[in-house]
C-alpha cells in the first residue's frame, strides 16, 4: 500500500508544478516600429530570444512581435527594454490599443505621400538635365541648370525629405548592426557632399545631385508601396481576427459553462 501511495503522490507533485509552471506563463503582443527590411525583423527576434525564459516570433509584414514568457523571469517592461536596446520602438498591442495604431499608419502614410511628391518635383529637375549627356555636345551636361541652383534642390532632398534614412541608420549602429537606411544615407551623402564641394569651390568636376536625390525619392516610393502592402496585410489579419469567437463553452463539474478564449 506504501507504494501506489508514495507513486500517487509524486504524480501529484508534479501535475501541481506543471500547473504552477504553466500559470506562471504568459504571452503578449507587441507592436514594432522603426523596421525596415526582414532583417530588422530577425535581429528583433534575436534580441528577445536571447532574454531567459522567453519565446519571441517576429511578423516584419504586420509589423508585430509574438512572445511567451515566464512571469518570474521577465516582465513587459523588460521585454520592451530589450527592443529599445536593439535601436526599434515597441508599445504593447491589444484590441484597445489597434485602432489608434491604424490611425497613426494612416497618418504616417499620408506624410510619407507628400513627401514623395516633394521629393519627386525637386528631383525631377535634376533628372531632365541628364537627357542632355547623350547630346553630341557633351559640354552641355552640368550647364542646363547652374550648379548652384542644382544644389538648392537636392539639399532638400538629402537632409529634410530623406532625414528618415539618418535615423534608421543611426538606430541600427547603435544597435550593433546595419541596414539599408545605412547604406542608402551613405551613399547618397557622399554623393551630396563631394557634390556641393564641386560646386562651393568653383571645381571643373562633374557633380552628383541628381543622384543623391534620385536615389533617395526612388527609395521612398518603395517604402511607400511597402506600407500599402503592409496595410492590406494588417487589414486582412485584423478581418480574420473578428471572426474568432470571443468565449468557448466548456464542461465543468458536469455542467456547461462559457469561458474567455484568453481563458
Amino acid at each position: 500500500m506504501t507504494a501506489p501511495a508514495t507513486i500517487s503522490s509524486t504524480l501529484a507533485s508534479t501535475a501541481a508544478a506543471t500547473s504552477a509552471t504553466a500559470s506562471a506563463t504568459t504571452s503578449v503582443e507587441l507592436a514594432l516600429g522603426g523596421m525596415t527590411c526582414t532583417a530588422c525583423a530577425a535581429r528583433i527576434e534575436r534580441q528577445l530570444n536571447k532574454v531567459p525564459g522567453i519565446e519571441a516570433t517576429v511578423n516584419f509584414a504586420a509589423e508585430r512581435a509574438y512572445v511567451r514568457y515566464a512571469a518570474n523571469d521577465a516582465t513587459v517592461d523588460k521585454l520592451i527594454d530589450a527592443i529599445t536596446k536593439t535601436g526599434y520602438i515597441a508599445t504593447v498591442s491589444n484590441a484597445a490599443t489597434r485602432g489608434a495604431e491604424q490611425q497613426e499608419k494612416l497618418a504616417r502614410f499620408a506624410e510619407d505621400l507628400r513627401h514623395f511628391w516633394i521629393a519627386l518635383g525637386l528631383t525631377a529637375p535634376l533628372v531632365a538635365q541628364m537627357a542632355f549627356m547623350f547630346s553630341s555636345d557633351m559640354s552641355a551636361h552640368g550647364d542646363v541648370l547652374p550648379r548652384g541652383l542644382q544644389l538648392m534642390l537636392a539639399t532638400p532632398v538629402q537632409f529634410w525629405i530623406g532625414w528618415r534614412f539618418y535615423v534608421g541608420g543611426f538606430h541600427a549602429l547603435r544597435g550593433g548592426a546595419g541596414n539599408m537606411d545605412v547604406l542608402v544615407a551613405l551613399g547618397t551623402t557622399m554623393a551630396w557632399v563631394y557634390s556641393a564641394t564641386v560646386t562651393l569651390l568653383g571645381l571643373h568636376q562633374h557633380v552628383y545631385f541628381e543622384a543623391s536625390a534620385t536615389i533617395i525619392t526612388l527609395v521612398l516610393l518603395g517604402k511607400i508601396l511597402e506600407a500599402r502592402a503592409k496595410a492590406k496585410t494588417a487589414g486582412a489579419i485584423e478581418t480574420l481576427a473578428k471572426l474568432q469567437p470571443q468565449t468557448a463553452r466548456i464542461e465543468r463539474a458536469g455542467g456547461l459553462i462559457d469561458v474567455p478564449v484568453a481563458a
